[in-house]
């Protein structure tokens, strides 16, 4: 078994998917490697992936995550970037071994958690509990409390910690934890089973004293049992019949009320649909906007009409003007022998026709075309005075005055427009007069429909009111019906409550033979027999079932309480079985790791003694009721014995860890890791800057020793160590994006015969 592949999307820094692949290439691929580098400039990220690897199997501690809530393990943006919506991690083993516990060759465990707080959990896609997976993964080895993901700060921790805090590693070392769940488990279920068996004997305790007086009063009971069962009864037979009398009349009082109620519906309906069509009606009587329209279209087009009629006379003056001026022109004068007079008097005749010309073009109304004409004859009227002048002075010769050649061809243009115009305002007119005839017409037809309008709008208010009478009176037979009907509902609930007073039970359950009864005297029977029951002694009825059923009851706690008792023999020999099985296989595991730590210590150090101690346990008091829980309940204890480390580093005289500097304290905390690995090799183990402190000497040991255990346990070291980089197979170089992201790029170290870049630098290999 190995960890084949890491996926990462959305995790702290790296914001998009990124996939750490530790086999490239082919499954086999890994034994070679036996060491992946991670390794990044000092804020890249790096460390980002073991906190991936720790949270995906199964870590809560934010703090552990170097965060102060769960969320803060999402990407949260940052100035060219914005945040995301979720974090997930997915972890791919090859599983050829079946170490864990599943048929799978290949398990991937993924674990998501989205803004919002929803989490996921999943195996092979399928969803599971966070639970599931922590037990799975114990199963195999593997556990956020395990050595399978250490940082430089755990492995410090490891010296910090007290005696019995160090004991938990050794366990998982040792292969026990699945054995300290079971124990666990077994004792959170006794504390429940004591709580149980306590809670039986206090009934038990209880119930009995109330037992005895039970058993006294139901022996009285049974001297009435005869006399109350005739009253029960007389009690069936009268209110039997009285229900079923109650029920036939209501059944006919309600199909009355239901046949009634669906008539007046109808009428209702009908009412309704000729109100409606009244108002509808009412508003087309009222809206009379369709013929105001067609008349106001109509009035429109005679004005229209009248204007083009306007404009057409306007075009005729302007013809017979034209004509006029034309023919003025072209008459025949007689001219005076004395030319002088007759010239000037032409040029005042002449100036006047051109001002008549002027005022022909200006022309817009009716009205100036009568003006035109009285000043045309004003000028006609000058040529005659200065025709019988010219004979008064005896003219001796004539003279024809022909209108100027470019003059005549302006008028005949201006005819011609003014004919054409003519012509078009005359067509203009045949057709409003055309739309006139149509807007009349449809007028009319509007009118007669508003006339048959009002005729079926009286008529149907005459039938909503015929209606509203049948109406009025089928409700008044209806509010008869349900008044009835409701006298015999009341009859019914007292009845009811009167069975369920005296009978205690229902009176839709109550039977009837089909017979006629005499409820007067039926009545008089129970009140005989009820005084009998008054004078026999005032005992519940039920007394007996009540005996009854406490008897059961205090016989079932009893049966119980022996279970329980027998379950708790059952859960204390578990227990038993759990801790020799833990001691036994603790003992074992601790001697080899003890021996193992000695040779180890030995080895980093150049010599020096090392020693681990097993410390004597303590009584103690455990409290903890949740079956969830991590502590158990259980009195009196006994405390689980702890481990003491002892280190002295060669030619010093060390009593207490605390003595040890910075580098012994870290080479002491690895030479303790590669105990436990070399005892119980996991199938992995992430090693975050755990040599961090060691000086190139040390580290070279320190590299050594991971080389040889890399043959059984696959490592990811995450580092800035030249010497541990040396060693890797596959390296892998984090760095940080413009965009405050993390980027991988990898390098088989095999692949090359030397690094181009600085492996602490921004590139990696």
């Amino acid at each position: 078994m190995f960890l084949r592949k890491v996926e990462i999307s959305g995790f702290k820094s790296f914001a998009d998917r990124t996939v750490f692949d530790f086999a490239p290439g082919d499954a086999g691929a890994i034994r070679q490697l036996g060491i992946t580098a991670i390794v990044g400039p000092n804020g890249s990220g790096k460390s980002n992936v073991a906190d991936a690897i720790r949270w995906a199997i199964g870590e809560q501690s934010s703090k552990n995550l170097r965060g102060k809530k769960s969320e803060d393990v999402i990407f949260g943006g940052t100035a060219k970037r914005g945040k995301v919506g979720s974090a997930s991690v997915t972890l791919h083993f090859e599983n050829h071994d079946h170490r864990i516990p599943i048929e799978y060759e290949e398990v991937s465990i993924r674990r998501k958690l989205h803004r919002s707080g929803e989490s996921e959990f999943l195996i092979n896609g399928a969803k599971v509990r966070l639970l599931d997976i922590v037990d799975l993964l114990a199963k195999s080895g593997i556990g956020k409390d395990s050595y399978c993901v250490i940082t430089q700060g755990m492995s410090d921790a490891v010296l910090n910690a007290t005696a019995s805090e160090r004991r938990s590693i050794f366990e998982d070392a040792a292969g026990v934890k699945q054995y300290q769940i079971q124990k666990e488990r077994a004792l959170r279920k006794l504390a429940s089973t004591r709580e149980n068996l306590a809670r039986v004997d206090t009934l038990l305790i209880e119930i009995e004293p109330h037992l005895k007086m039970l058993r006294r009063q139901a022996e009285r009971a049974l001297q009435g049992k005869d006399v109350a069962a005739r009253l029960l009864s007389r009690q069936l037979e009268l209110y039997g019949f009285l229900w079923h009398s109650f029920q036939g009349e209501r059944g006919g009082l309600s199909q009355e009320r239901e046949n009634l109620a669906r008539a007046s519906g109808m009428l209702e309906r009908e009412t309704d649909t000729l109100r409606e069509e009244v108002a509808t009606l009412t508003g087309t009587l009222e809206d009379g906007g369709q013929q105001d329209a067609l008349s106001q279209d109509a009035n429109r087009f005679r004005d229209e009409l009248n204007t083009v009629e306007r404009e057409a006379a306007i075009m005729s003056g302007r013809i017979e003007a034209e004509r006029e001026r034309q023919k003025d022109r072209e008459e025949i004068r007689t001219i005076p022998v004395d030319l002088g007079y007759i010239r000037k008097a032409l040029d005042v005749i002449r100036t006047n026709q051109n001002t008549l010309f002027d005022r022909l073009g200006l022309v817009e109304k009716l009205e100036d075309i009568q003006d035109i004409r009285e000043f045309a004859r004003a000028i006609g009227q000058e040529l005659v005075d200065l025709d019988v002048k010219v004979e008064a002075g005896k003219v001796t010769e004539k003279v024809i005055i022909s209108l100027p050649e470019n003059e005549k061809r302006e008028s005949d243009a201006r005819l011609s427009t003014y004919v054409a115009e003519k012509e078009a305002l005359g067509k203009r007119s045949e057709a409003i007069r055309i739309l006139i005839t149509e807007k009349e017409t449809a007028l009319t037809a509007e009118r007669e429909k508003g006339r048959e309008a009002r005729e079926r709008y009286f008529r149907i208010e005459r039938q909503v009111r015929e209606k509203d009478r049948e109406l009025s009176s089928a409700k008044d037979r209806l509010n008869d019906v349900k008044v009835r009907l409701a006298r015999v509902e009341v009859r019914e609930e007292d009845l009811i409550n009167e069975v369920r007073e005296e009978l205690r039970t229902d009176v839709r359950e109550l039977t009837w033979d089909g017979e006629s009864r005499d409820r007067d005297t039926l009545t008089r029977d129970i009140i005989r027999l009820k005084g009998e029951v008054e004078r026999i002694g005032a005992i519940d009825p039920l007394i007996a079932e009540e005996y009854g059923e406490t008897d059961k009851r205090f016989t079932f706690l009893s049966t119980e309480s022996a279970d329980l008792r027998s379950a708790m023999l059952s859960l204390e020999t578990v227990i038993k079985e759990m801790d020799e099985r833990i001691e036994n296989e603790f003992s074992s595991a601790f001697g080899e790791i003890a021996k193992k730590f000695e040779h180890y210590f030995a080895l980093i150090f150049n010599g020096g003694k090392a020693e681990l101690i097993r410390t004597k346990p303590k009584s103690r008091r455990i409290v903890g009721t949740d079956e969830d829980s991590d502590i158990p309940e259980e009195d009196a204890a006994a405390e689980a014995p702890g481990i003491e480390i002892f280190a002295c580093p060669p030619g010093k005289k060390i009593t207490n860890l605390s003595a040890l500097s910075g580098g012994e304290r870290s080479l002491t905390s690895l030479a303790l890791l590669f105990a436990i690995i070399s005892h119980n090799p996991p199938p992995f183990a992430v090693l975050d800057e755990v040599e961090a402190a060691l000086d190139e000497a040390n580290s070279k040991r320190f590299s050594k020793v991971l080389s040889e255990l890399s043959e059984r346990t696959q490592f990811i070291v995450i580092s800035h160590n030249r010497e541990t980089m040396r060693q890797a197979g596959l390296l892998y170089g984090v760095t940080m994006g413009d965009d405050g992201s993390s980027q991988v790029l990898s390098l088989r170290i095999g692949d090359v015969e030397s690094l181009s870049h600085d492996p602490g630098g921004n590139k990696a290999g």
